[in-house]
């Protein structure tokens, strides 16, 4: 473990070859990368130097790696003797999408929604409301003797509502 008191420097952690392909999106312009080392502030990635050619210097890039989307800015290049480039890529910020929470409509309905949001109290508002709705029906309703207290209820909620309107 590389332990240093300058801030510039952090663990290097090496990925086995398996691990490590990746792709750099330029605009629309995509490149296969393989990346060799990763830490908290950024990667070591390897291009062909075929592929090298098509970076363009100057803006972010988007490296798309262990279904990780992250922007990243090119700190520094290495033309190896194999031909290959290697790229110091310091990370930027993270794109990637939180993952989607189920909620009680189907995939082709719902949005996509953050950690925060839950479909759950949907639910549970639903069942109280249906449970209520149910209590005032006339057959259940009459025969648990909550059916008149309910109406009662939700006719004197409409006439308050009622009442603020102009």
């Amino acid at each position: 473990m590389t332990h240093s008191t300058n801030s510039d420097e952090y663990f290097r952690c090496a990925l086995p070859v398996e691990n490590g392909s990746a792709q750099i999106r330029i605009g629309r312009r995509s490149l296969e990368a393989q990346v060799q080392e990763a830490s908290i502030d950024g990667f070591t990635v390897l291009v062909q130097a075929s592929n090298a050619a098509k970076l363009s210097l100057g803006r972010p890039w988007i490296l798309v790696h262990d279904e990780s989307t992250l922007e990243v800015h090119a700190q520094w290049f290495f033309h190896a003797e194999d031909g290959n480039v290697q790229i110091g890529l310091r990370r930027l910020r993270d794109l990637t999408r939180p993952p989607m929470i189920g909620g009680w409509m189907p995939s082709f309905v719902s949005r996509h929604r953050g950690v925060e949001a839950s479909g759950g109290s949907l639910m549970f508002v639903s069942a109280v409301l249906l449970a209520v709705l149910s209590l005032a029906l006339p057959g259940i309703g009459d025969v648990l003797g909550t059916s008149g207290r309910i109406q009662q209820g939700i006719a004197s909620l409409a006439g308050g509502i009622r009442s603020f309107m102009p």
